[in-house]
């Protein structure tokens, strides 16, 4: 008959389970700033979409107005389908007879800023600090 060792204990040891804490924890740390710039460059283009939604419902005012102004009076921006947690404040920031300029101002701090779209179509952003990234890289939504 074999005897099994009785003495031997199962189980893992406290370095053993330090490094899987370490592991993971590096990867944690690689993943979550990767995945919120994931999410903002997805809540960009949820922005954009919108803003050229309005630009759309702008150009059909004018078709029926003549004006984007009617009456003299401005135009306010229809509601949009509302979220829980609405990422971008959309406001008309100028708006004549004969142009229009839309915004989405972020509700948090973005590298981008402020999105404008005018009448003609000329996509800008605006930031109140110095701009950490470029027209061209936030419209492209990268």
């Amino acid at each position: 008959m074999k005897f099994r060792n009785a003495n031997k204990q199962r189980g893992f040891t406290l370095i053993e389970l330090m490094i899987v804490v370490v592991v993971i924890s590096i990867l944690a740390a690689v993943a979550v700033p990767s995945y919120r710039s994931y999410v903002q460059r997805g809540d960009r283009a949820g922005a954009m979409a919108a803003l050229l939604q309005y630009a759309n419902w702008m150009q059909q005012q004018y078709t029926v107005n003549n004006s984007y102004q009617p009456g003299g009076a401005a135009l306010t921006l229809p509601a949009m389908p509302a979220s829980a947690n609405p990422k971008y404040a959309f406001t008309i920031s100028a708006s004549t007879a004969s142009t229009f300029t839309l915004q989405a101002a972020p509700v948090k701090n973005d590298k981008c800023g402020t999105f404008l779209l005018d009448n003609t179509g000329t996509r800008t952003t605006k930031n109140g600090a110095a701009p950490a990234a470029s027209t061209a890289d936030c419209w492209a939504g990268r």
